[in-house]
């Protein structure tokens, strides 16, 4: 989850979880005295002989504890999702009618400072062809995400006016789209009809650059499920920290649906101070040790850094309870990747410029992980949540039907259809090879390095197969928004 921030004391709308809130402006850096980071000798002794670390895969199917103990209980997995076997390849697929709109159908936009791209002429050698509708996971996943996302919707302010590539509509048409859709979807129709009727009752928005060879750029990201203990111990000894009450506030409040007055979704609110901390300054430094705000304590420092990047998660403690956590504020500062600096600086190549690629080489040069990861100044900080994970909108994701893109471009409950390959994992978690599918999905999240019109994160559910196939992910493809006619 994930957000930009133009100024100082500006008020903005922010995108939230599921991956990282967004860059915001550098505003400045605090006077702290840097200190050695911990080492495990320097843990609580007493606690020297506490449990190994649990397997998090027999925890994803055993999700037993109280509800004092704040436990989510039956975690979405991309493996729940049946699959149409019927419908799994997809061999050859048109690609979706050109849109464009001359500049004097475009609407001024009050609600953010990006101009819409200059719309281009349309390129004559496309051909207005009817797109197949092919979806290869269950219609029970799909309209799981439609509904959870009208549950939101339907609460906020219909009649505003937001993005949805080089036009705009109102959220009211982003509604009776989901609702139109899912009428049809219920329908008991062959698959002929349902694509004759879709082509009929709806439009076709494509998104991207609208240019030849500019496909758009899919990414994935998922929800980790991590080790953790709640107090210091010899191998724990990397806290998750909380926001102090005294740094500046940005904090990311849910308004649930129904909240009279106010925008269902994650929102911030407005800087006040301009004494900021580092990524150096709280984890070299240990700025905010000792001051009571640690959530729970993990056992690897990577991980832990990698939870700051997804921006929410799982915590795997040893009696089997498992407690969600969530994006709570950002240290202001904006995110830098350190995986784009570590192929500048030639220790990966871009075929190892993955998650697992990363871990792998600070795993194998541990005295480089404070160089590379003290570059990315921006600090997360978490808050215990009793949800699913939730996108920037506020509504709970689903493995394989949800997305992230750009708020700027591409509203939230948009309803979407792509074409992409997906990874085919073996048992030991590894990619075997790639499979071209299409299915529809719902615009329900942000992300800081979802930027542009050609950029989108698919999301792959909970848990280690989700991150084996999300930490790998980076493919071309399709996409294309459907508006009600």
């Amino acid at each position: 989850m994930r957000i930009q921030l133009n100024r100082v004391g500006q008020w903005i709308l922010c995108g939230g979880l599921c991956v990282l809130l967004g860059a915001c402006s550098t505003l400045g850096v605090s006077s702290h005295k840097k200190a050695s980071r911990p080492s495990p000798n320097s843990a609580n002794p007493s606690a020297a002989n506490e449990d190994a670390r649990p397997q998090t895969q027999a925890i994803q199917v055993s999700y037993r504890s109280s509800a004092q103990r704040n436990t989510v209980i039956d975690l979405p997995d991309a493996a729940d999702y049946s699959v149409d076997k019927n419908r799994q390849r997809v061999d050859a697929l048109e690609p979706a009618p050109i849109w464009t709109r001359t500049p004097e159908e475009l609407a001024p936009s009050p609600y953010n400072t990006i101009q819409p791209p200059e719309p281009e002429a349309p390129d004559s050698s496309v051909q207005e062809v009817a797109l197949p509708w092919i979806d290869d996971m269950s219609r029970e996943s799909l309209k799981e995400a439609i509904l959870k996302q009208l549950s939101v919707m339907e609460h906020a302010d219909l009649t505003r006016r937001v993005r949805l590539g080089p036009r705009r509509v109102t959220r009211q048409h982003l509604v009776d789209t989901l609702h139109a859709f899912m009428d049809l979807v219920e329908q008991d129709i062959s698959e002929e009809e349902f694509n004759r009727r879709l082509n009929e009752q709806f439009e076709v928005i494509t998104a991207g650059y609208h240019r030849a060879g500019r496909p758009v750029v899919f990414t994935g990201y998922y929800t980790p499920i991590i080790p953790a203990r709640r107090e210091k111990s010899q191998n724990f000894i990397y806290p998750l920290y909380q926001k102090p009450e005294w740094y500046p506030e940005t904090r990311a409040g849910l308004n649930p649906p129904g909240t009279p007055r106010l925008e269902p979704g994650y929102h911030l609110t407005q800087i006040r101070d301009r004494t900021l901390l580092t990524r150096e300054d709280i984890d070299g430094g240990q700025a905010l040790s000792n001051q009571q705000l640690e959530l729970a304590w993990l056992q690897d420092d990577l991980e832990r850094y990698f939870l700051h990047i997804q921006g929410s998660g799982y915590l795997a403690f040893p009696d089997g309870t498992l407690q969600a956590v969530q994006y709570m504020a950002s240290n202001h500062f904006p995110y830098h990747s350190v995986g784009k600096q570590m192929l500048k600086d030639g220790v990966i190549k871009s075929a190892q410029g993955s998650m697992q690629g990363m871990k792998q080489y600070f795993r194998d040069h541990p005295e480089d992980i404070d160089k590379y990861l003290f570059r990315n100044n921006r600090y997360i900080f978490f808050q215990n949540s009793d949800s699913s994970p939730r996108g920037s909108g506020g509504a709970e994701l689903v493995a394989g039907r949800s997305i992230a893109t750009d708020k700027s471009l591409y509203p939230a409950g948009g309803l979407v259809f792509i074409t992409v390959e997906k990874p085919i994992l073996n048992d030991e978690l590894e990619i075997t090879g790639w499979q071209k599918v299409s299915r529809f999905v719902i615009d329900q999240d942000t992300g800081s390095a979802i930027k542009g019109p050609g950029r989108v994160d698919l999301y792959f559910g909970v848990g280690e197969p989700a991150g084996a196939a999300a930490g790998h992910y980076k493919r071309t493809g399709h996409m294309t928004y459907l508006l009600k006619k």
